[in-house]
């Protein structure tokens, strides 16, 4: 770990996280939500900046026109968390703060946002991105006795 990081490791383990740091300026936490469960988050110090993004999904497979024009509308109305695409088409979540309002509390109501960005919107993108998929899922799980997915319950339509 960087000496440089140390304030941000502190700051991350005050909110009860277990960062990772992963080079001179980069720190991973690992946020654990309802309907997004397991979601890795990179935090990188920049000159004046902290900038944090996770993987929402993978690149949208399907219905891309109606996932991207509900990504854009989340936008619009969203705070300091946003969604983008990175090179190879996947949907982050991104933001960006200056390192003068960074603190404990401040990485708290950062790290939460994007924690309920991801929950409130990553039914909607899987179920209708990857639709195939999900009905592929749902009839494995019906043909061998196993309940629907509690995202995806009887018809595929996305739930959360």
């Amino acid at each position: 770990m960087a000496a440089d990081l140390g304030w941000l490791v502190d700051a991350l383990r005050d909110v009860g996280l277990e960062p990772d740091p992963t080079g001179d300026d980069r720190v991973m936490v690992t946020l654990t939500g309802e309907w997004r469960r397991g979601l890795p988050v990179l935090l990188v110090v920049e000159d004046r900046h902290l900038r944090c993004s996770a993987m929402l999904c993978g690149a949208i497979e399907q219905h891309r026109d109606e996932v991207y024009g509900y990504l854009l509308k989340r936008n619009e109305r969203a705070g300091d968390v946003r969604f983008a695409l990175d090179g190879e088409g996947d949907v982050l979540l991104v933001a960006r703060l200056p390192l003068s309002v960074v603190d404990g509390a401040a990485l708290d109501e950062l790290l939460g946002e994007l924690l309920t960005t991801a929950d409130e919107s990553f039914n909607h993108v899987v179920g209708r991105g990857f639709a195939d998929y999900v009905a592929s899922e749902q009839a494995w799980r019906r043909s061998a006795g196993v309940p629907d997915n509690p995202a995806f319950p009887g018809d595929g339509a996305p739930q959360g």
